[in-house]
Order: C-alpha cells, then structure tokens, then sequence
C-alpha cells in the first residue's frame, strides 16, 4: 500500500437526506481531495454506508455522490480498501465494479514495512454478544440473502431504517461501556499473540491509540461525533479529525 494510509470506519451515510447528511459528506470529499494529494492510500473499517444491499439492477438511490467521490478517488491513482461492516456487508461486486474497491467480508491483513497490521469493524466480538453473533449468521446466510432479495429495493430500504439504531448515536451520542474496551483489549491482544503489530477496530464508534509495548490497539471512531481519521506515515501513527488532516 502507498503510504500515507488513511483510514476511517463508521461513517453511517444515509441514502435519504436525513439531520446533517449533506455537511458530512462535503467533509468527506475534503478528505478525499486531502487523499490525492498525497496520493496514499484509503481503508475503510466497516458501516461507511447505513444500509446497503446489492440490488444489482436497481441499486439504493441516494449514494450517487458518494459513489462517484469514490470513483473519482481511484482514478486518481488511490487503492481503496473496505472492510464490510454490519450495515454494509451485502455487497455481491458492486463496491468493486462502480469504484474498483478491495472488498474484504472478514478482516483486512496487510504489512507496512516490518509492521502487521490488522484491520477488523469488530462486530460480534464481545465476550457475551451471543444472541448478535447468531443473528449474524441468519442474516449472512444465503437464504436469508436471498428472501431478502426478493423484495423490492423501497421496501428494503423502508425496512432498514426502521430496524437501525443510528438515529440514536445523532441524537445522544454513543454511551461508553467498560465492558466493551475490556473485550476488545482482550481481542486486541489475542491477534499480538498471532505477531500481529497493530489492530485497528471500528463498530463501536470510539477514538483512541492504546499502546501495549510494541503494540497498539485504534479504535477508529466514526463520521458523526469525532469525524475522525487515523492515519499510517513514514513518521508512524496519528488520530486526527478532519479539520486537522487539511
């Protein structure tokens, strides 16, 4: 990967016009255009887009914008990766085909130098979350992927929001849980005990870099509150907001 790597995770998109959808998609092209000049490299976490489900020959209208930002961010010369999250995982080729993205349905696994590096949305790794990492499944499985299919792309939609719970990070931000930094610390130093360097983790919409010795747990916050964006330089690490990326 060209450095600088710029990750981001969490974003949340709306495909309707909902609170301030419109002020943070221009930080993000700002981002993008940030990108370019650096020619490095984008990743993303996990859950950039609210809901998406690939519909193939009636796509979700109302990523038009963001689509083509990112189309015009590859033919610029940046490799985008996109780790699917668990508002976006039902994508079948259409993240790859419009903007020529590296999809990755688990985690992404990569080395900057001598350095490894392990970028995971982190859904569905709390200790206790059982009854989610069974929902997990069903809706993952291909029968599931399939019924759902069948309905029409309003209803589909119609239904997703409805069943979202990010109105609520809007509206009063996201509530820190100690059990959730005790699990994925846990989970963190698993994957050091696998040589891996360094682990990124989206999902849980929390901004930080945790050091262990030579290792380091980020949490990769989100597009809402922190508008945050982590970044991977010849210099080492940073977490910066938007404003400071410019």
């Amino acid at each position: 990967m060209n450095t600088p790597v710029y990750f981001i995770s969490d974003n949340h998109f709306q495909f309707f016009n909902y609170y301030n959808e419109k002020y943070r998609r221009e930080l993000i092209f700002r981002l993008f255009e940030k990108i370019k000049e650096t020619k490095g490299t984008l990743v993303i976490g996990g859950d950039f887009l609210d809901f998406w489900f690939d519909y193939r020959k009636n796509q979700i209208q109302g990523y038009e914008s963001i689509f083509d930002a990112l189309t015009d961010l590859n033919l610029s010369g940046i490799e985008i990766h996109y780790v699917l999250g668990n508002h976006d995982f039902w994508d079948f080729g259409y993240f790859c085909d419009k903007f020529n993205a590296k999809v990755y349905p688990e985690n992404l696994e990569f080395s900057i130098g001598n350095e490894k590096i392990l970028v995971t949305h982190g859904d569905g790794l709390l200790k206790n979350d059982y009854g989610y990492r069974l929902m997990k499944k069903i809706i993952r499985h291909p029968i599931s992927i399939f019924l759902f299919g069948l309905l029409r792309t309003k209803i589909g939609c119609k239904l997703a929001s409805k069943i979202s719970k990010t109105s609520r990070h809007f509206n009063d931000g996201y509530n820190e849980n100690a059990d959730v930094v005790d699990d994925i610390t846990n989970f963190a130093h698993s994957q050091f005990n696998k040589n891996i360097d360094t682990v990124l983790v989206g999902h849980y919409h929390r901004i930080g870099i945790n050091e262990f010795h030579k290792n380091r747990l980020i949490w990769m916050g989100d597009w809402i509150k922190h508008f945050s964006v982590t970044i991977r330089d010849d210099k080492g690490w940073r977490q910066l907001n938007w404003e400071e990326t410019s």
